[in-house]
């Protein structure tokens, strides 16, 4: 029996996500049109049944103006996907991932950029990816797996793609089914026999209507991770932490994460809570915690939460304890001004009660499916 098609004659708009991706560029219907028809060939492709998770697929220079690194999810059958991770920070976060570095929705979600297609059951569509699909003429069997695009960004759940965003999709998608079809038909293809060693593709000059690509083979050396921006103290802050004269007594612990609950409206990106504690390590009292957007830097979202715990403790920190050198340094100007040394400690043991508390309660504390 012939599956049934939507009707496509009368829904074919001249952008997508309008409503959702507000005061942004949204795509063109036809640049979803291509993605669509991209998604299609991939599938076919069957690439999950080729490459594992780890054998990235490298494109430089995209609409972004990122390198991307795509990697091909579902060998264990469980989601069907292809993820590119844009930058060096979003590889540096899959080279964790692989290693079983990351252990929470939050540690995920808080470097995590990317772009994807997945394929999901007809039953897991959003209200405009089924509007999409109808205006595509995307079947309507229930079997039939159907394609969602979708983007990730730092301290953001997923949601739809942008025009720009879109396009790299796009490039990602091409340089995915140009290496898999390289490698279904050569037999000798060795593109991921040396360790850290990735084919990138390249579009050829040149091409007609008929595009060429280009598989080279790239070595990927990962940097030291950047440096977080020094906090930044107002001129009220700095009154008030120069004017106080505390007594000076206890150890601070002191940390800085992502929830992976969710906030935002129906119609909007969803944004993960950035999260920041100050806990008495003696007495594990909780103070105050300080909650931001994404936007806030780390270090002025610790300095907040700190000055809070000064000021309803009424005393200065003898020393203050944070998980990360990145932390230290950034808070190195607070700690000048209060007096007490930070240190880099392997484990903060009051904190890490109260962040699992908190997380639970949040609903923040589980890892995510895709």
């Amino acid at each position: 029996m012939t599956r049934r098609r939507a009707d496509s004659t009368n829904s074919k708009p001249d952008q997508c996500f309008v409503r959702e991706l507000s005061g942004e560029i949204p795509p063109t219907f036809s640049l979803l049109e291509r993605l669509y028809g991209l998604a299609s060939k991939l599938y076919a492709l069957r690439p999950w049944h080729r490459l594992d998770e780890s054998q990235l697929v490298v494109v430089r220079d995209t609409a972004l103006g990122e390198t991307c690194y795509c990697s091909v999810m579902g060998a264990l059958g469980e989601v069907l996907a292809m993820h590119a991770y844009i930058g060096t920070e979003s590889y540096r976060l899959f080279r964790k991932m692989a290693a079983g570095e990351i252990t929470d929705a939050g540690e995920f979600f808080a470097s995590q950029h990317s772009l994807y297609v997945e394929f999901v059951p007809r039953a897991d569509l959003d209200g405009p990816d089924r509007k999409l699909l109808a205006a595509l003429g995307h079947p309507v069997g229930r079997a039939k797996a159907s394609p969602i695009f979708r983007a990730i960004r730092p301290g953001f759940h997923p949601w739809f793609v942008t025009e720009e965003e879109a396009q790299t999709l796009e490039e990602c998608m091409r340089a995915v089914i140009v290496v898999c079809s390289a490698a279904s038909t050569q037999a000798d293809v060795k593109y991921w026999d040396q360790a850290d060693t990735y084919p990138v593709v390249s579009r050829l000059d040149g091409a007609t209507s008929e595009p060429r690509y280009r598989i080279e083979l790239i070595k990927t050396m990962l940097p030291s991770e950047p440096p977080l921006p020094k906090v930044h103290l107002g001129e009220e802050q700095l009154r008030q932490l120069r004017s106080r004269d505390h007594a000076v007594r206890g150890v601070m612990e002191l940390d800085y994460f992502l929830s992976g609950a969710v906030i935002g409206k129906k119609s909007e990106r969803k944004a993960c809570p950035c999260i920041a504690l100050a806990v008495d390590a003696d007495s594990g009292i909780v103070f105050p915690p300080e909650l931001a957007s994404p936007s806030v830097s780390a270090g002025d979202v610790l300095a907040k939460v700190l000055l809070k715990a000064i000021q309803t403790g009424r005393a200065l920190p003898r020393e203050i304890w944070v998980r990360s050198g990145r932390f230290k340094d950034c808070l190195d100007p607070l700690s000048e001004l209060c007096g007490a040394p930070i240190k880099v400690v392997g484990s903060l043991p009051a904190l890490e009660e109260a962040r699992e508390q908190l997380l639970r309660m949040m609903g923040g504390a589980a890892f995510p499916d895709n």
